[in-house]
């Protein structure tokens, strides 16, 4: 049965407010999207020819074209930021994706570029996040903001508020790695710190004895 009047209202009302879920910061830049898309078919198509380092520079594309950003700006902090600091951030997206689509790079040099491009835009995308997260979680400031943000979540300008503790403290979950592929091994420093410690303890140990039995001998040589 089709859905009219006010069901049919309220139905596109719910789904108006619906996470997106596809979008963040960047991502909302249809520019910056369509560059990336670009970058697959029309460079690293043409210009990396070994097959593995082909596929590693799309799938690295593609997740910048996915949720890549998206999962950094709403795991890493609130999705929230300053509407101006959001605008500049699209503007280099686009500038930066178009000198790419130009670059003279080819094979491992054009994968280690793309490597450098998604980590500078994390950092300016974690850069603007921050700012307005400490700001809007400052309970004596945030009341006053007047400046305008942007939802990286719903790709819309939103109205500044305090942000709830929960909001504030997402900064403290696993980050994400900005290196390609699969994570590396962290060293296990306090392990091998433990062992070190207990191994140099050992070798004291054995040395005192050692001098404790040849001072003893020494002494029952002077009265034999």
């Amino acid at each position: 049965m089709l859905l009219s009047g006010p069901l049919l209202w309220l139905l596109l009302l719910c789904l108006a407010w619906l996470p997106s879920g596809l979008w963040s910061c960047l991502q909302c830049d249809k520019t910056f999207k369509d560059n990336l898309a670009k970058l697959q078919t029309e460079v690293v198509e043409k210009k990396i020819h070994d097959t593995r380092l082909k596929e590693r520079a799309k799938v690295l594309l593609k997740g910048l074209e996915g949720s890549f950003f998206r999962h950094y700006a709403t795991t890493q902090f609130s999705g929230f930021a300053a509407k101006r600091k959001v605008d500049d951030l699209m503007k280099v997206g686009r500038q930066e994706t178009e000198g790419l689509l130009q670059t003279p790079l080819a094979d491992q040099a054009l994968l280690e570029e793309l490597v450098t491009f998604r980590r500078e835009m994390t950092m300016k995308l974690k850069e603007i996040l921050k700012q307005h997260q400490m700001k809007a979680c400052d309970s004596n400031d945030c009341a006053w903001l007047q400046y305008k943000v942007f939802n990286c979540i719903k790709c819309r300008d939103a109205t500044v508020t305090c942000l709830t503790l929960s909001q504030c403290f997402i900064d403290s979950q696993e980050r994400v790695s900005l290196r390609f592929g699969h994570p590396l091994q962290e060293p296990k420093i306090a392990g091998n710190g433990v062992a070190i410690v207990l191994c140099m303890g050992g070798v004291l140990f054995v040395v005192i004895i050692g001098v404790i039995i040849t001072y003893w001998r020494n002494r029952l040589f002077i009265y034999v």
